[in-house]
């Protein structure tokens, strides 16, 4: 019965995916539009093998791995993966990201039931199933529907992990560790998940192991990270002559969340006020991309200087941006009214839930879930050091979902 239960949940995630790949371009076109357009243009500069056009004073090169260093690489990877195979079809690109997070659904399944039990797994599952964010983003040319399977997948191997024969557990910590990697080259601020995931699994889940076997453990985790991400490090250095570790929108990122505009950030880069998207851009950064994003850096921290005060007081502003709000982006009114309303329901039930299994949950599966709240409490170095949107949460749904539906069976046990 369960099984088949499974298979329903199963279906339905698949068939709401489909529908939205299908229903996309009749609310709004293709959005393809802002970072929708720059993965796209990217990915297909990579199979051309051409060197993709910048707006600043370097020109750069061709490179094999891409020549686009301003967002992470793993997303515009992804599609030119699905490019080649299918050939420029944003519809290829919708299926196959919802097919991801229809997997994404088995793999909560199997968090909830790996940390809490097969019920609370079903239930996990099923309401990522209808969730709203999860099942729109799947038709958009955006990070998250491949993070969140890239960063579930990595923490059920790490659940595995724990308590596994040791030659096992290395094994599934090597793979964890490569999810980890490609989940950082698609969006690098889940490269925070690594420290969270060392510290579950040496200090929390069991007693300290003692030094050897924790060294073992961290570099079966970390040097797979370290390899996924090397061959970016040294792309980025061939074409900047710098030390430029995933990406060189950082600074950008953390300009827009301490002080700083968009207006503001097209005044630095020259870009015209009454640019419109799709116009050809005329103005020219004087800049090269890594001295543009330490400038950003620099206007950030000088504005962190000169307002200690009034950063604390937009720190409230930017984790409701993250953890309350349900104002999902670049959706059409009519797809921004549906998540707004349903997700102003769901969401708000979910993450009280959340948090109240801190308080219901004992023993091992307390241990285990542990590194559930680690995941989830990571997101918030977004808020803290970065710019924030609602969608920046949806890597992490996964964990808060699993979380909350552990919480409804323990009070639905409670009170039977």
């Amino acid at each position: 019965m369960r099984r088949l239960l499974l298979v329903c949940i199963v279906i339905t995630a698949l068939a709401l995916r489909l529908l939205n790949a299908w229903f996309i371009p009749w609310q709004g076109g293709e959005l393809i539009v802002s970072d929708m357009k720059g993965y796209d243009r990217a990915a297909v500069a990579l199979l051309e093998q051409q060197p993709l056009g910048v707006h600043t004073v370097e020109r750069y090169l061709f490179h094999p791995l891409g020549s686009d260093t301003y967002h992470p690489p793993g997303y515009y990877y992804f599609l030119a993966g699905v490019y080649g195979i299918f050939g420029h079809s944003y519809l290829a690109v919708r299926v196959v990201q919802a097919l991801l997070d229809t997997f994404t659904c088995m793999l909560i399944y199997l968090l909830g039931k790996q940390v809490l039990g097969e019920i609370p797994g079903l239930l996990a599952a099923a309401f990522s199933a209808v969730y709203p964010p999860l099942i729109f983003y799947t038709g958009v040319l955006l990070t998250e529907s491949l993070s969140t399977f890239l960063l579930a997948g990595a923490a059920w191997l790490l659940l595995c992990s724990a308590g596994a024969q040791q030659r096992r557990r290395y094994a599934l910590l090597i793979a964890a560790g490569l999810l980890l990697g490609l989940a950082a080259l698609t969006r690098s601020a889940l490269l925070i998940v690594v420290p969270i995931a060392l510290l579950w699994l040496l200090l929390i889940f069991q007693r300290w192991p003692g030094w050897n076997q924790a060294k073992r453990c961290a570099l079966a985790l970390c040097v797979p990270v370290a390899l996924v991400i090397a061959p970016v490090t040294l792309r980025n250095y061939h074409i900047h002559g710098e030390f430029v570790l995933i990406s060189t929108n950082g600074g950008v990122n953390f300009f827009l969340g301490h002080g700083g505009s968009a207006r503001l950030k097209n005044q630095i880069r020259n870009i015209p006020q009454d640019y419109q998207e799709g116009d050809p851009l005329i103005g020219i950064s004087n800049r090269t991309a890594t001295q543009e994003e330490a400038y950003f850096y620099q206007l950030g921290w000088e504005y962190i200087r000169q307002h200690p005060v009034r950063t604390l007081r937009d720190l409230p502003g930017k984790f409701r941006a993250m953890y309350w709000d349900s104002d999902y982006w670049p959706a059409s009114d009519v797809q921004a009214h549906i998540m707004r309303t349903l997700d102003q329901a769901l969401w708000k039930l979910l993450l009280p839930l959340c948090l109240l299994g801190v308080l219901l949950l004992r023993g091992q599966r307390l241990r285990r879930a542990a590194l559930l709240y680690g995941i989830a409490l990571s997101s918030a170095s977004i808020p803290l050091v970065f710019w924030a949107q609602t969608r920046f949460r949806l890597p992490f749904m996964p964990y808060f979902i699993v979380l909350a539906a552990g919480a409804v069976h323990e009070v639905c046990l409670r009170l039977s």
